[in-house]
């Protein structure tokens, strides 16, 4: 039998801060974890091979269970996820929720070919239960409709802390947030700022200057946030600013690492959008929120001498999922040994695959959402955007090589590169739907877009293997050969929109010494020519520039300012 919580993808993209995701993604994982418990007491589970780490166990679960067995036990799990979810609830106060988690099962009785064609008649079953509604759902008489999800009944205005002025919650909401907390996740800004204020933690333990100014932000933000505190006894529960980080010791270096990122940028230290950012009942104090500003604006340039990297408000979310899983699982001709083994080794190699890929993913300064191994989601700070992906994609084959036959299993790639202030909802939608344009393109695929403060857009889908190496090695080789300033002459990306099809009609290696000519007349090093000229990708007759590519580029390079 096969029991499944459909949705999860939706239910976690329904989120408007960075808690919201992390709570969405642990709450379906901690249901999908009681469903496993539950059918080990009753049965032998297939998949997943090991219960995941928080976030990270899958939401479909295979067990095999005694003939006549199986209708009882599926309903067993069913009810020990909705009592789960139950408990969630009542903690949270939340009123009941009809028709949530929908959880779905079919079962499959014994059969002569065995385990091989239960596997076969499941999945079919599977395909069809997904097209069924239960229709459970009450009728919505709430004037209005939850801001997280636009879809869900909100009961209330809640103004206990866990809603924003004017932000209206159903229950659902209401749970997410109240597992969320406050301050348990990283903010947009934090993740953003985490190699900056990193770089600067590390400089601070041999250079006594840049503690000194670390100490100087520190003891401005302590003020403030008393201050605050002081004014706001009493009113509307609020207890002070968010984020600041109080741990033992006087180690300056370890407090920058964990304080809200946001606190490094001085545009933040402005009275009238702290005020209006954190619902503030009084206006900070402006002789403080200029000390504040000055001990920001110091630590930017002290980060500017020593050449470290750049404090950005861009950040990136990261999605991938692997290639054709499913049809691979169902391919007997992809086994080693049994299938029903192979089942296990292979479930087993993807919940390594998701350690793995958080692993990488933390190691560059990101924050892993869900990685359950077939898929991921994470956000990552822009400067190590590119290196995140390219290392979780290697480290998903890595672990994969050898446990099914043929062609190693791969993944497809999508990154949406996107600034602090822009709507942390829109960037994830953004990013699956990407996802689904990177398969679409090739397997595995990768599609990358930036979502400029401005509004402007720039998009570029390409196989995920271009010549020699991977796409995103030659666009960081394009990055590098931009040199610091970043600097792209508009010409270059509009004569190679322009010429297109003359372009076409080149052999590759003229095409090289052409755009190669084309980059160094603009002004840019001769190295771009042969970057640009492997990102080219030919469909017969036709060859496909990289002017997206390398807009992609100037992007990180430095454009992004």
């Amino acid at each position: 039998m096969i029991v499944t919580i459909p949705g999860v993808q939706r239910f976690v993209a329904e989120s408007r801060r960075t808690a919201d995701l992390f709570a969405s993604s642990e709450i379906m994982s901690t249901l999908a974890a009681t469903m496993v418990n539950s059918a080990r007491e009753a049965g032998e589970v297939v998949l997943p091979g090991v219960t995941g780490e928080a976030a990270g166990t899958p939401n479909r679960v295979v067990v095999l269970t005694p003939a006549g067995s199986g209708r009882t036990v599926a309903q067993k799990m069913a009810d020990a996820a909705h009592e789960r979810w139950e408990r969630l609830r009542k903690r949270a106060q939340a009123a009941p929720v009809v028709g949530f988690p929908d959880v779905q099962w079919v079962v499959v009785p014994p059969m002569e070919e065995g385990y091989d064609a239960q596997w076969r008649c499941a999945q079919d079953l599977l395909g069809r239960r997904k097209r069924i509604r239960n229709f459970t759902f009450a009728p919505v008489t709430a004037e209005r409709i939850c801001s997280l999800s636009g879809r869900w009944p909100a009961d209330r205005i809640h103004a206990d802390g866990h809603a924003k002025p004017g932000e209206y919650l159903s229950s659902i909401g209401l749970i997410k947030r109240f597992s969320g907390g406050q301050e348990k996740f990283p903010s947009t800004w934090s993740i953003a700022s985490a190699p900056y204020r990193h770089a600067l933690s590390e400089l601070a333990e041999t250079d006594a200057e840049c503690s000194k100014e670390i100490a100087e932000l520190r003891e401005v933000l302590g003020h403030l946030d008393e201050v605050v505190r002081q004014a706001q006894q009493g009113s509307r529960g609020h207890k002070g600013l968010p984020g600041i980080a109080r741990l033992a010791g006087e180690n300056n270096a370890e407090w920058l690492r964990s304080v809200e990122g946001a606190w490094c940028a001085p545009e933040t230290w402005n009275p009238g959008r702290l005020r209006r950012d954190y619902d503030l009942a009084v206006r900070p104090d402006e002789t403080w929120c200029e000390l504040g500003q000055d001990a920001a604006n110091a630590l930017k340039r002290r980060a500017e001498t020593h050449k470290l990297p750049p404090l950005s408000p861009y950040l990136a979310v990261l999605a991938q999922d692997a290639d054709e899983m499913g049809k691979t699982l169902g391919d007997r001709d992809r086994a080693i040994g049994s299938f029903r083994d192979w089942h296990r080794k292979v479930s087993a190699a993807l919940g390594e695959a998701g350690k793995q890929q958080r692993t990488a993913i933390e190691d560059c300064r990101g924050s892993v959402v869900y990685a359950g191994g077939d898929d991921l989601l994470a956000l990552v700070p822009m400067a190590t955007a590119l290196k995140a992906a390219q290392r979780s994609a290697e480290v998903f084959g890595t672990t994969l090589q050898g446990v099914v036959t043929g062609q190693t299993p791969t993944v497809s790639t999508a990154l949406v590169f996107f600034h602090v202030s822009f709507p942390l909802q829109s960037a994830v939608a953004a990013a699956h739907q990407l996802l689904e344009e990177a398969k679409d393109r090739a397997r595995p695929g990768l599609a990358v877009a930036v979502q400029r403060r401005s509004g402007e857009r720039v998009r570029w889908v390409a196989p995920w293997r271009l010549k020699d190496d991977t796409a995103l090695a030659h666009v960081d080789a394009l990055v590098q050969a931009m040199g610091s300033a970043g600097t792209l002459s508009p010409g270059l990306a509009i004569g190679m929109e322009r010429d297109a099809a003359e372009l076409a009609t080149l052999t590759p290696d003229w095409l090289e010494r052409e755009l190669r000519r084309r980059a160094i007349r603009q002004g840019m090093p001769e190295e771009v020519g042969p970057a640009l000229h492997a990102l080219c990708v030919r469909r017969g007759d036709r060859v496909e520039l990289p002017v997206d590519a390398l807009l992609v580029a100037h992007f990180l390079r430095g454009g992004n300012r």
